[in-house]
């Protein structure tokens, strides 16, 4: 599984134009103080332009996830 980076780059599961650039694997939780992933996208949407930050649980963005097949793949991988 792919290990948060800051500034290197990622591709999630759902989409190969589903690209983000990691800002820092190394924020907290203000509440659980639990390690926290800030990532930037490199896309756009009608609903989220190009640069949108989003943060998702450390373990959560360096998982794998169970595809219907029964496969796995990373959640995100690095490119």
């Amino acid at each position: 599984m792919s290990k948060a980076i800051a500034g290197h780059r990622y591709r999630h599961y759902k989409k190969e134009t589903m690209v983000y650039t990691v800002v820092s694997a190394e924020a907290l939780d203000c509440e659980s103080v639990k390690p926290l992933v800030v990532y930037r996208s490199e896309y756009e949407t009608p609903d989220h332009p190009k640069g949108t930050l989003w943060v998702r649980d450390r373990n959560d963005f360096e998982s794998e996830v169970l595809l219907p097949d029964g496969s796995t793949v990373d959640r995100f991988t690095e490119i």
